[in-house]
């Protein structure tokens, strides 16, 4: 059923929405800007309470300014879990990668899952090495359904009176690509850990 008055005028996340403009072109992968978006989720603990929000890029990339944020603004008990899921336009650079891993490794607690509309220049092997990194030290690396796609929308943008589903302007097809891309980047990374175990 959809919402006959779009987000609630009293939703504590209405101020931090993007507008729907921005949503259709940040995540559409047929859209190759030059910007990126994250749109982000945080649950701590065992509560279930998520707080969202969202980042452009500035002088820097949008996961540093991310992680500058979170460790500016967090001061949290080493032994108190915290869930963090990504939206991101872009998957992440190598330098990216580096710093992401190098925050996971500073806060052990901190889960980090991470969903991609497309893959940030992934013919460089830098790029491509950088995600296998990733995903070797813990970080879960996926492309973008229709599911998040719908979710992002629900729960991100500030959707118009009556238009609470929203489907993407796209065909499934480039996020077949894009999730078979990603699926070749990981199997070289499967590839060096059974040669490793030889």
């Amino acid at each position: 059923m959809t919402s006959e008055k779009g987000p609630s005028t009293g939703d504590a996340t209405l101020r931090r929405r993007i507008e729907p403009w921005e949503f259709d072109v940040f995540f559409d992968p047929r859209e190759l800007r030059k910007e990126a978006c994250l749109l982000y989720e945080i649950t701590w603990g065992t509560s279930h309470k998520i707080w969202r929000n969202s980042g452009k890029n500035t002088t820097n990339h949008v996961e540093v300014n991310f992680i500058a944020k979170f460790t500016s603004e967090r001061h949290f008990h080493s032994s108190i879990s915290c869930s963090i899921t990504w939206f991101l336009s872009w998957s992440p650079c190598w330098e990216c990668c580096k710093a992401i891993r190098e925050f996971l490794s500073q806060y052990p607690s901190v889960t980090l899952v991470i969903y991609v509309a497309r893959l940030f220049q992934h013919m460089d092997q830098q790029n491509r090495q950088g995600l296998r990194d990733l995903i070797n030290s813990g970080v879960t690396i996926q492309i973008i359904r229709v599911s998040e796609y719908c979710h992002c929308w629900r729960n991100f943008v500030n959707y118009p009176p009556g238009e609470e589903a929203h489907w993407p302007r796209y065909s499934s097809l480039w996020m077949m690509l894009y999730a078979l891309e990603l699926h070749c980047i990981i199997l070289v990374l499967f590839q060096e850990q059974a040669m490793v175990t030889y």
